[in-house]
């Protein structure tokens, strides 16, 4: 290349640069928006892109950057999004004006991914409302009552498994994620199958490619939250087509073994089964074909196994690291009596155990933002200033940042379950969102969460293999927060 053409092609960049800049500026000022700089191409998130940082660590950085301000403008590549902060906000956003920012903005390809395009977290508009209401089961309490059995037992196998495996540091990682498919595969799909005694079974082996996180999977899934239109042109399937077969071939041969034997179970897939019989006792036909059933039962099992697998293995590193905070949940366990024939009843009333939880939800949410789509033309209004959203906009909430701002939390990533003696009930603590888009699951996962923990604790002490051992994000997994590297915690034999 000459001197002439290099000095052209620096020309060139300075110019898209500067009118890049012009246009980035002009719009924010016109819908009367602060905003934050962003570059050509990456826009703010280039370290997400590049995979050297999580999008919850981006997002708080952006969060900080806008200081003071109640929302604020960036872009995610060439696409302008708007980040929420003031908690009276994301309550308009949530619940006030849910209307107007009823829509996910993911995308999904039907023909590409059709079991993922039927999971609500994924869905918007009258598609999200029915598959809402298909789960609706899972915040009852007589379905929580019903699987509390399941859980429970899977939690003894659990036990079973540490005490005959604790010679040796034992990695939570792996202990956590055995546990959590286990017991959502039993109370979702109706298996009984024991992974911590047959980890290499046909069901672990096909559910591995589900939840396993490559480079492929995370470019498929970045993709679909930062450039939609292009995702819309990808077609690698985040479920591979023989595991999704798999799954149609399993649950098709429990629902027709049910039906034809008779045999009722206390989990979701009778739940659907339950439905499809009423339906056709009433002439309606059926409801759901064993296509949809097995697109249900997988939503349950994807999305409470992401929901629940880190905050469990967190939990137990937060456990183990204080000494004081372990002390005090094995306490309030002797206190109130309870032994391992424990009741849903007596965990109800375990209140620092529900701190503890609500504090490791708090300080380690598997999910690091929420992102909507404003769906007409509207405005937000905060201390007497309007902020116009246009119709297509992205804004979202970004849950890592507000659950460690220092002005909504005291010393906020020091791990302090005494914060939650209050309930909180405002907008400033979202785990599982809120509003009419707040996860169904969420009393489900507390529930699993809950009666493992309470299963350890009779029976261990925690400690650290390492006392210095901190836990850091892996940025490869960009949209769900989860440790790099094992977690090795020591299991010491102390009944209570």
């Amino acid at each position: 290349m000459d001197c002439f053409s290099t000095l052209l092609l620096i020309l060139s960049l300075i110019l898209v640069s500067f009118f890049f800049g012009t246009w980035n500026e002009n719009y924010w000022l016109k819908r009367n928006i602060p905003f934050i700089q962003s570059e050509i191409f990456f826009g703010n998130i280039r370290d997400v892109v590049t995979m050297k940082k999580t999008i919850g660590q981006v997002y708080s950085c952006i969060y900080k950057k806008l200081d003071k301000k109640p929302l604020g403008g960036f872009f995610k590549l060439q696409q302008p999004i708007i980040m929420i902060k003031h908690p009276d906000l994301i309550k308009e956003v949530f619940v006030d004006k849910f209307e107007f920012f009823n829509s996910n903005d993911i995308q999904v390809r039907r023909d590409t991914n059709p079991i993922l395009k039927m999971n609500p977290l994924l869905s918007s508009g009258a598609t999200w409302r029915a598959l809402k209401s298909v789960l609706t089961p899972l915040t009852e309490v007589k379905t929580l009552e019903g699987m509390f059995t399941i859980v429970k037992a899977t939690s003894q196998n659990m036990v079973e498994y540490i005490d005959n495996n604790n010679i040796l540091p034992i990695e939570c990682k792996q202990l956590s994620s055995r546990y959590i498919l286990n017991v959502i595969a039993s109370c979702a799909l109706g298996l009984e199958s024991n992974v911590f005694k047959d980890a290499d079974n046909k069901f672990s082996e096909m559910s591995s490619k589900i939840f396993k996180y490559d480079s492929r999977s995370n470019i498929a899934l970045l993709l679909a939250l930062y450039a939609p239109s292009l995702a819309k042109l990808f077609t690698y399937r985040i479920i591979p087509p023989r595991v999704s077969n798999y799954f149609i071939s399993l649950i098709s041969e429990k629902c027709r073994y049910r039906v034809k034997e008779s045999v009722h179970r206390n989990d979701f897939l009778q739940h659907l089964i339950n439905i499809n019989k009423e339906s056709e006792a009433s002439g309606e036909g059926t409801v759901y074909n064993y296509d949809k059933i097995t697109a249900h039962c997988l939503t349950i099992l994807i999305n409470g196994y992401f929901m629940t697998v880190s905050p469990f293995y967190y939990c137990l590193f937060e456990i183990a690291s204080k000494e004081n905070v372990q002390a005090d949940l094995r306490k309030e366990l002797k206190t109130n009596n309870i032994n391992d024939q424990f009741s849903l009843e007596s965990l109800n009333k375990l209140i620092y155990l529900d701190m503890v939880l609500n504090e490791t939800l708090r300080l380690h949410s598997p999910i690091q933002v929420i992102t909507r789509r404003c769906t007409k033309d509207t405005v937000l209004n905060h201390d007497g200033l309007d902020y116009k959203i246009k119709a297509g906009t992205p804004v979202t909430i970004p849950i890592c940042a507000i659950h460690t701002d220092p002005k909504l939390y005291f010393n906020p990533n020091d791990f302090i379950p005494e914060r939650f003696k209050k309930e909180n009930e405002g907008f400033t603590y979202l785990p599982f969102g809120k509003g009419p888009r707040k996860c169904p699951g969420a009393q489900f996962a507390k529930l699993i969460l809950k009666v493992a923990l309470v299963s350890i604790m009779l029976k261990f002490r925690i400690e650290l293999r390492d006392p210095f051992m901190e836990l850091k994000q892996d940025p490869k997994c960009s949209l769900l927060k989860s440790a790099k590297g094992d977690v090795l915690l020591k299991f010491k034999l102390d009944p209570l």
